[in-house]
């Protein structure tokens, strides 16, 4: 048995290159040696070397042979540097003091010309603990000249990692796939670019991607994804995270199989600010516009808002949909779901009878718990009056469910009742005719969640 060249380190630029390696040999990396890694090293430098490429690099690698101009014979200068890194790998120890893998010795430190981000030449006050350059062990140093293959350009560039091994095979087959068309083409476009500069919406266009493309039941994983967008230039390097967790990449790994997806989708689409949706044509127009749901998402800020469409009275998605957010990114206890949906019914169900349709528009506009609350305290009047037995809600309900941290909860509670209202009258609703003084503009009805 061949004895093993890498392993996953956790460092996001070291695991990308070898993902770029086990997808462009189509080897699983425990398969890898250094056979494999002389024999790719030639067609890698001839793709850096293309014009689009080669400006990629310079965001990566500044003062590499490739994009350094004062260096002749590029290709012979840096298939060197690789042929010494591979000369320099010795098989994974139990420990070493390489700064990825933990597990093999350095040969010598490496700057930004090899490892992104890691400091500039001799100003050892950006390397860590002042030392001249990073501790990267040859392997590691060799795996990182290769995590561009695998990068998604969108203004700068972004760098995809996750825990999951699925989602990181997926992804780096799907790279690589793209670099094997622009080599059967001759059309050279470097990163992979899908003509996206916002990174969040990128980065959740990629995750739809993974999750529709493939079929894999995700149920059974729990990934979670972080996104580096970075550039690495010597005058202004720059560097975002962006952070999806387990019960984010879950919820829209579900979506899709859900019957309400296509409403999904138009809860995102109502995220899009700044948008004429009269004058678009093509997602092109707006697909990079700040998208609020996504930017909640990634905050862990409530989307709740989004499901309801309150010019209209509709419930966007159902409530099976809304439920299945609120349970898995917002992690909210079944009981409560429950006691208000029982809530949103019993309202619903006394406004058709009273045909007290004004009460709606109440329990749309309250604007404060006070208000919210002394609008409960009618309606349980009204209900006590016309003969209602069964009462709205129980002590325990109230205080554990409904507004379990009174004001400061009231809001979220008011906007899941409202849309078990328009969900179970919506058609009545209808029939009823929204006029202009039941009207709840979207806007109003923002700036009252702020």
């Amino acid at each position: 048995m061949s004895e093993i060249i890498f392993d996953f380190t956790g460092n996001p630029f070291v695991d990308a290159g070898i993902w770029s390696i086990s997808a462009w040999t189509k080897k699983n990396l425990n398969e890898l040696n250094k056979k494999d890694l002389k024999g790719i090293i030639d067609d890698i430098v001839k793709l850096y070397l293309t014009k689009k490429w080669s400006k990629n690099i310079y965001s990566i690698f500044p003062n590499n042979p490739i994009t350094n101009p004062s260096v002749k014979n590029k290709d012979e200068r840096y298939l060197g540097i690789l042929n010494e890194l591979i000369d320099g790998i010795v098989p994974l120890g139990k420990s070493g003091d390489c700064i990825s893998c933990g597990r093999r010795d350095i040969a010598q430190r490496s700057g930004k010309d090899k490892i992104p981000l890691t400091g500039s030449g001799k100003l050892i006050n950006y390397f860590s603990y002042g030392v001249d350059g990073a501790d990267y062990c040859p392997a590691c140093a060799f795996a990182v000249q290769f995590s561009p293959l695998i990068m998604y350009a969108c203004g700068k560039l972004l760098l995809i990692h996750s825990n999951s091994e699925k989602v990181m095979k997926i992804w780096s087959r799907k790279a690589i796939k793209n670099i094997d068309k622009q080599l059967s083409t001759g059309e050279f476009t470097g990163c992979f670019n899908e003509k996206y500069t916002n990174p969040k919406n990128a980065l959740f266009h990629i995750i739809q991607d993974i999750v529709l493309e493939y079929d894999v039941r995700w149920i059974k994983e729990a990934p979670s994804i972080n996104c580096y967008h970075f550039t690495n230039y010597n005058q202004g390097p720059d560097l975002d995270i962006y952070h999806v967790p387990t019960p984010i990449f879950k919820f829209l790994a579900y979506v899709p199989q859900h019957e309400k997806f296509e409403d999904w989708l138009r809860i995102v689409r109502r995220g899009y600010r700044f948008v004429d949706w009269e004058k678009v044509k093509e997602e092109n127009e707006y697909k990079n516009n700040p998208n609020t749901v996504y930017e909640n998402l990634l905050i862990g800020k409530s989307i709740i808002r989004f499901f309801i469409d309150r010019k209209n009275k509709e419930a966007i998605g159902g409530w099976d949909l809304l439920s299945h957010y609120l349970e898995e990114v917002r992690n909210m206890d079944e009981k409560r779901i429950d006691a208000i949906k029982k809530v949103g019914d019993e309202l619903a169900d006394y406004i058709k009878a009273a045909d007290d349709i004004k009460t709606l528009k109440k329990l749309e506009t309250a604007n404060n718990y006070r208000n919210y609350r002394n609008l409960l305290r009618i309606i349980i009047k009204k209900r006590i009056e016309k003969g209602t037995e069964n009462p709205l809600f129980s002590f325990d309900d109230y205080v554990n469910n409904l507004f379990p941290e009174g004001n400061l909860t009231w809001r979220e509670t008011q906007d899941l009742i409202l849309f078990r209202i328009y969900e179970v009258l919506h058609d009545w609703i209808i029939q009823q005719g929204i006029s202009e003084e039941l009207m709840v503009e979207e806007e109003e009805a923002e700036a009252e969640n702020v």
